[in-house]
């Protein structure tokens, strides 16, 4: 879906991107220079077998998205592969099971050919999904669920090439709910991302899993603590 902010600081009324609308198109992102949208889907590739889901962008043109494009391998596997961010510098992270369990890969696209990606540990942690790395690559936020519990957000620092011990986002972010989905605007002032506890909709039955809505913290009210460069 696409909405656009309005003078007076709503919104528009959302409406579905023109490539998108018949298949599960999920996990939008939009790179730091606005010129590419990434986005997970299960459209299908031509590969046979059943449908995953993978990694697909369209690129700006003008006024409208260009048409959707498969980046193939390496970058997109046979297994399930989703929730793309990256950095300025080209870095991407996704998380992908091509590896038999989920977990975050990097990747980078040089002259039109993606390397292989690569898994990627947050300290000691290997089990982390739907990573969000910060335009300027200097932390990204990402979800860990415990075994039986909801899941959390948590950050983690980049140093050089090495990424330090996670800490939970602060700010009362997380809660007993389900919070997932981070993103992170492009000016590095905000963190966005998606919880099912009680909101538009309140409380739902037991059983049920809420809807979920969007909300918005502040990077220094979350407690990100790393050295931003804006």
């Amino acid at each position: 879906m696409t909405a656009r902010r309005r003078a007076d600081g709503g919104w528009t009324t959302p409406v579905v991107t023109p490539f998108s609308g018949t298949h599960r198109d999920v996990d939008p992102f939009v790179t730091p220079d606005g010129r590419r949208l990434y986005f997970s889907s299960d459209r299908p590739r031509g590969l046979g077998g059943p449908a995953t889901f993978a990694t697909w962008y369209v690129e700006r043109r003008g006024g409208t998205w260009g048409p959707p494009v498969d980046p193939g391998a390496p970058l997109n596997s046979g297994a399930g592969d989703v929730f793309v961010s990256a950095a300025r510098d080209g870095l991407l992270l996704f998380s992908s099971s091509r590896s038999g369990a989920s977990r975050v890969f990097s990747a980078r696209e040089t002259a039109g050919r993606w390397e292989t990606p690569q898994p990627v540990t947050f300290g000691s942690v290997t089990d982390a999904g739907n990573p969000a790395i910060a335009p300027s690559g200097r932390f990204a936020v990402f979800v860990r669920a415990p075994a039986g519990g909801a899941a959390d957000l948590f950050v983690s620092c980049r140093s050089a090439a090495t990424w330090e011990e996670p800490r939970a986002i602060a700010g009362a972010v997380n809660s007993p709910f389900a919070d997932f989905a981070p993103s992170i605007d492009a000016a590095e002032r905000f963190l966005y991302f998606t919880s099912e506890r009680p909101g538009v909709v309140g409380p739902v039955a037991a059983g049920t899993r809420p809807p979920g809505d969007l909300y918005r913290i502040g990077l220094d009210a979350a407690g990100v603590g790393c050295q931003i460069r804006r």
